[in-house]
């Protein structure tokens, strides 16, 4: 029997396709507990249970489910959000498996749960052949709650189907509000055609992961509530040698110089932490933790560094590092007493 497909793998969202990097991220096939991922990213259709491991471990929204744009729409209007896996009681919006929800995901969830009843029912996941993704995915909870203790409640209950036939999604409807802004006939066509051509969704690309754009609607209604945030941080040691904002997949970081200042820009919204900066950066100035942070910042520009730009003392040629004596490499090289110290 010929088996939908409802993950797509959207190529130009992956960020081995976005810049090239010396080591291929390979977090999707790695982290898939049935094999069902190729090494080109094909999707084996007889051995994919759509478990969503693959779209919450990835971090730019490489897989994704054809139905995430319904299903944000759903918890983003809703005066009541009521999530339910195909294994728990259908008295919400069914999702394929709890393993789709990622970090910011939950964050969102988080936040929704502020001023709306949020609840997520599953059913036995302890027995269910997904439960290495669910397990993924309550791992991204756990860290959130531990990074954010008092945040209000989203409820998870554990509600085994009875197996009345009942169909899932029947209560969606009941279950949403009223929308927060209308969808225009060019948006409303463009859903006709993708309804029709699926296929289509997987030459998408954008910047900015789906569930992270759901957590910047989510602020609309808090401007001033502060959430721990993964963000990068930089310390003294770095050099103003830009490598980081060179690689950066996401074009999160960006490096400009006024005179003798170098100032490193980053954008929080635009970062999928998926810490190459971190990797490359030789003086080991870069590192990623939770912040406290508003609308204002997650969603604006944050000065990361300003460092003094450094010139060689022989050919004012412009060095990164901040070694003495201050010397590029051609002219460290000529001084036999310097060799292996500075380079």
């Amino acid at each position: 029997m010929f088996k939908k497909k409802q993950i797509v793998f959207r190529s130009k969202n992956c960020l081995n396709i976005k810049k090239p990097y010396p080591i291929e991220c390979r977090a999707c096939i790695e982290s898939c507990p049935h094999k069902a991922i190729s090494d080109n990213k094909t999707i084996q259709l007889d051995k994919c249970t759509e478990c969503g491991i693959c779209m919450s471990i990835c971090p730019s929204d490489g897989f994704m489910d054809k139905d995430m744009d319904n299903i944000g729409e759903y918890i983003l209007d809703s005066e009541r959000i009521i999530l339910n896996c195909p294994l728990a009681e259908p008295e919400g919006y069914e999702i394929s498996c709890l393993g789709m929800l990622d970090q910011d995901a939950w964050t969102m969830l988080m936040i929704r749960a502020g001023d709306h009843e949020v609840k997520i029912l599953t059913g036995e996941c302890g027995a269910c052949p997904d439960k290495q993704a669910c397990a993924v995915s309550v791992g991204f909870f756990k860290e959130i709650h531990e990074a954010w203790p008092d945040h209000p409640r989203v409820e998870i209950e554990v509600v085994p189907s009875k197996g009345d036939g009942k169909s899932a999604n029947t209560n969606v409807k009941n279950l949403r509000g009223t929308a927060k802004k209308r969808i225009s006939l060019r948006e409303q066509g463009r859903k006709k055609v993708k309804d029709l051509f699926p296929d289509i969704m997987a030459e998408e690309s954008y910047p900015i992961p789906k569930t992270r754009e759901w957590i910047a609607e989510a602020f609309t209604s808090n401007q001033e509530l502060k959430i721990p945030y993964k963000t990068i941080k930089v310390n003294d040691k770095c050099t103003g040698c830009g490598v980081c904002s060179k690689i950066c997949p996401q074009n999160a970081l960006r490096q400009t110089q006024t005179d003798d200042e170098i100032l490193l820009i980053y954008e929080p919204l635009k970062c999928v932490q998926c810490e190459r900066c971190v990797d490359i950066c030789g003086p080991e100035a870069m590192r990623i933790e939770y912040v406290s942070l508003s609308s204002k910042y997650i969603t604006g520009k944050i000065l990361l560094c300003e460092t003094t730009a450094r010139y060689c003392t022989k050919c004012e040629k412009q060095i990164f590092h901040h070694l003495e004596p201050r010397l590029c490499m051609a002219c460290a090289a000529k001084d036999p007493a310097l060799k292996g110290v500075l380079y």
